[in-house]
């Protein structure tokens, strides 16, 4: 009997031992991590969440779906869930929510990045780049580390980077950016097919090809991502530069977009065809005025040059375009949040709509964020 007790305890140790611990590889298929989420897997939970939120291997977006996902992670203590969590209040404006998912999430997300998790990696690179105080040159390491594990969402987000080039920090390189981008294509990635479509519609590291910019824009609608239908549906509307014209296509993609509450659909819509929004600031509502002419009205008034200056109207004239999703603007509301002029001054604030920049591209955000990190901690 002890002999027999031996035995089975000797067996359930080797099981346990041999259990590997949960980490997405690139032979892991959606349909397993479907499945794995649904078999109560905390790990697996938080990355469909993540794939809902970004389309990634060829999900559609579906925000709410996400969020329900998340949560489930987050209350069985895996920090995919928080972390993803955050990304959602990032979307909806609530800085302070997202804040605070973000610290739950960090020293764990840690933890695994340094053991090896692809996902982890990828993840700690998002919050060094946008969270203060922030790391660019950690957060390119980790990007690059998830990259070489096969990360798709990481490719897709360094190669566009590398299209740009971050001054400083690092080198623009075409080549390895269309490089990246096309790895990340071939497993379905909605942030490579839309950043890919980008670089052929604006000529970043490729030559301009409307058609085929269109075409990457269509599969990345496709899959139910706000930003592409807002893009095709302006592209299709105004039938510019070889594109053909399509008012009641574009028109449509717009429709989707605003159902979304894509912030400048919503606004395109009212403006040129005279439908409804939701926005109610008296600033944004004005449809006399173009976005560039608002921009240019509250450079304006911030610097004195060309008219009166005036920080109050500065910057209620930043802060409508900020929130309709204006990087620009964005970052003009951080640096009156970080000095207090035309608004109370606010430290914290002011690093959240500064990151709200940097997570758009805006480059003088990043740098910003990277030169005074020491003040936001």
């Amino acid at each position: 009997m002890f002999t027999r007790y031996l035995i089975l305890l000797f067996l359930t140790g080797l099981s346990l031992f041999s259990k590997s611990p949960e980490k997405w590889t690139p032979k892991i298929t959606y349909k397993e991590v479907i499945e794995h989420a649904k078999e109560g897997s905390p790990y697996f939970q938080g990355l469909l969440g993540i794939f809902l939120r970004s389309g990634e291997f060829g999900s559609s977006v579906n925000i709410s779906l996400s969020k329900q996902w998340s949560e489930a992670s987050y209350n069985n203590s895996h920090p995919f869930g928080a972390y993803n969590l955050a990304n959602i209040a990032m979307l909806e404006g609530n800085f302070a929510i997202a804040t605070q998912f973000y610290q739950d999430a960090a020293l764990l997300l840690q933890r695994k990045a340094s053991d090896g998790d692809a996902v982890s990696m990828y993840c700690m690179g998002e919050i060094d780049f946008q969270v203060i105080p922030t790391n660019i040159p950690r957060a390119l390491e980790w990007f690059k580390k998830s990259s070489e594990h096969g990360y798709p969402q990481a490719q897709a987000t360094l190669g566009a980077l590398y299209l740009k080039g971050l001054p400083g920090l690092l080198p623009r390189n075409t080549k390895e950016g269309i490089s990246l981008l096309s790895k990340a294509v071939r497993t379905s990635s909605l942030t490579a097919r839309f950043n890919l479509g980008m670089a052929y519609l604006n000529g970043d590291g490729v030559s301009v090809d409307r058609q085929k910019a269109v075409q990457w824009l269509r599969v990345a609608e496709g899959q139910n991502f706000a930003e592409a239908q807002y893009t095709l549906g302006t592209l299709l509307l105004e039938g510019k530069d070889g594109i053909q014209k399509n008012s009641v296509e574009g028109l449509a993609f717009l429709k989707k977009a605003s159902d979304q509450k894509h912030p400048l659909a919503i606004r395109y819509l009212e403006k040129h065809h005279g439908i409804s929004t939701e926005i109610s600031d008296p600033v944004v509502s004005n449809k006399s005025t173009k976005d560039s002419e608002r921009l240019e009205l509250a450079k304006k008034a911030y610097t004195g040059v060309g008219a009166r200056k005036d920080y109050d109207k500065a910057f209620a004239l930043f802060k409508a375009l900020a929130k309709s999703g204006n990087a620009e603007a964005a970052r003009f509301v951080g640096l009156m949040k970080f000095t207090g002029k035309g608004t109370d001054k606010d430290i914290q604030e002011a690093r959240q709509w500064l990151s709200v920049a940097a997570q758009k591209g805006d480059i003088p955000a990043i740098e910003l964020l990277e030169k005074y990190k020491s003040l936001f901690r």
